[in-house]
């Protein structure tokens, strides 16, 4: 397992600065509900390179930026856009505007139904587009008349109607083509198979990494208020129960770096049981997640339960964030079968 280099670290630590002056979650602080888009801010961090290690291949420097965004619980469409890059580059396209993937299907999996592709035009839906409210452009599955490949659509061309969501932060949408225009990419056979996969493993990892900065600030934030919160003449933190759950957190939180470093490494490396990493990484790693989102709330006591505390946020985006690409459940089943295949 590689650490990282000082420059890595500088680099993602450059983002978490940028980040903790502009407070991306203020808007929603102050006006509960959706998520409010910050485009200048997204600008800024676009301008400073910030989907560049990803597109080079450094998936550490990747899944540092990821987790310095999930600190924040930052409402941007990292992931999304990390991902379709990951998908267009390879394929044979070109990124124009901001741009997000349509393969999610309702388990999480990368297994949606194709789009039907006639005459340059794409019909049917995209049940589950992540930040398809703000993006430009979808990267969508097409079943042409020589096999499924992957075609761009524009947002512009098609219905794009918000679904209801735990996570305000990171909303999904359904994305709806009726004769919608559309441009196919040209990789297909087992060269889009190859693409495809290879996305799916970044998405797990910066995945991970995102939900590795959520435990780091649910821990810290937990572990700081604890310290001070008095209650019968002392600090919670001085009672046994709740160093022990600190505790456990800490150890949860630990394991989840482990496995994010693990898996940024095998990606890196090209190692051939990159897949499996990755399934057991996330089969960990949500779980773990969860389980701190559920401490810290606990530990707070009644603040945590209130909208005034930013501790919602991070508790929702654990909670849909075990959900996302694929439950706990489903990528054990992952490892049982390539260990017994």
């Amino acid at each position: 397992m590689r650490l990282a280099s000082t420059e890595q670290t500088d680099f993602a630590e450059s983002v978490g600065a940028l980040l903790r002056k502009r407070d991306p979650l203020g808007p929603m602080r102050h006006a509960p509900g959706p998520r409010k888009f910050d485009a200048g801010l997204w600008a800024e961090l676009m301008a400073n390179g910030l989907l560049e290690p990803a597109e080079a291949g450094d998936v550490l420097t990747a899944c540092l930026v990821a987790e310095a965004l999930g600190r924040t619980a930052a409402p941007l469409p990292f992931l999304s856009a990390s991902v379709a890059g990951a998908l267009i580059g390879p394929a044979g396209g070109e990124v124009t505007g901001l741009a997000t993937y349509g393969l999610l299907a309702e388990d999480g999996t990368w297994s949606a139904p194709a789009l039907e592709y006639r005459d340059g035009l794409v019909h049917d839906t995209l049940p589950f587009v992540p930040d398809g409210d703000i993006a430009d452009v979808v990267v969508a599955p097409v079943q042409a008349p020589d096999g499924r490949r992957l075609a761009l659509v524009r947002t512009s061309d098609t219905t794009v109607e918000p679904l209801e969501n735990l996570d305000a932060t990171q909303p999904l949408v359904r994305v709806v083509c009726d004769g919608s225009p559309a441009t196919l990419l040209p990789a297909g056979g087992d060269a889009l198979a190859s693409v495809v996969e290879e996305a799916r493993l970044l998405a797990l990892a910066l995945h991970g990494a995102t939900m590795l900065g959520l435990a780091t600030w649910l821990l810290d934030t937990t572990v700081e208020y604890a310290g001070r919160r008095v209650q019968f003449g002392m600090p919670i933190a001085a009672r046994q129960a709740v160093k022990h759950r600190c505790a456990s957190m800490l150890i949860q939180v630990e394991s989840i770096r482990s496995m994010v470093l693990e898996l940024a490494d095998a990606l890196e490396s090209g190692a051939g049981d990159r897949a499996l990493v990755a399934a057991t990484a996330m089969a960990w790693t949500t779980e773990a997640a969860e389980e701190v989102a559920g401490g810290a709330l606990q530990l707070h006591g009644g603040i945590g339960f209130t909208w005034e505390h930013d501790l919602h946020h991070y508790f929702k985006r654990c909670t849909a964030g075990a959900l996302l690409l694929g439950t706990a459940a489903h990528h054990r089943a992952r490892v049982a079968a390539a260990l017994t295949a």
